[in-house]
């Protein structure tokens, strides 16, 4: 998977570009960009945002426009956030076997990430529209908290299955659910 970070994001997280990495990491890293470039299923957008004055990202699929908000991610979690997507991936499904059996396939065709500059047009719309409009800047997650515990879990359910995304395609625009739209693409590839 590769996923793309804005130029604050990439800047506050210290992200360093794979063709400007000095580590044995650099040839994986523009392997991995070289391979699954193009393959909207395995490219992510990644936007900072605050949320009580703690560093988030929002992630949201090329393909699909799935997304997920993942919260208090620190500069030395950066390299658990491909781990953070799969457990809100295997989260979001839990109950369907069958989508279950597809992300456990998925993650071991692509085991790796690597990191690199967000350009895509569309994915960065679909991050600030998201932000702005189902995240409310980050308001919107006050409500959230019960019990003093922000319902994470709660939060990517919700903008997954419950919020309705839209894409034009030849003029045409298109509703849909991303958490609808991941799993339709993920059974075409596997089914």
């Amino acid at each position: 998977m590769i996923i793309y970070a804005t130029k604050q994001t990439m800047e506050r997280y210290k992200i360093v570009l794979p063709q400007n990495m000095h580590s044995p990491m650099k040839e994986m890293a523009l392997a991995i960009v070289r391979k699954e470039s193009g393959d909207r299923l395995l490219e992510w957008g990644a936007k900072l945002f605050y949320f009580d004055r703690r560093k988030c990202l929002q992630v949201v699929n090329f393909a699909s426009k799935l997304t997920l908000f993942l919260f208090d991610v620190k500069v030395k979690d950066l390299a658990d956030v491909a781990n953070d997507i799969a457990h809100y991936l295997l989260d979001i499904y839990n109950g369907n076997a069958a989508m279950t059996k597809l992300l456990n396939r998925f993650f071991e065709d692509h085991p790796m990430v690597a990191f690199d500059r967000l350009t895509d047009r569309r994915a960065i719309a679909a991050l600030n529209h998201t932000q702005l409009t189902f995240a409310e800047d980050g308001y919107r997650f006050y409500s959230f908290i019960e019990n003093n515990v922000l319902q994470t879990r709660k939060i990517n359910k919700m903008v997954n299955f419950h919020w309705i995304f839209t894409e034009k395609t030849d003029g045409k625009t298109d509703y849909f659910c991303s958490g609808e739209r991941f799993e339709q693409l993920l059974k075409e590839r596997y089914v």
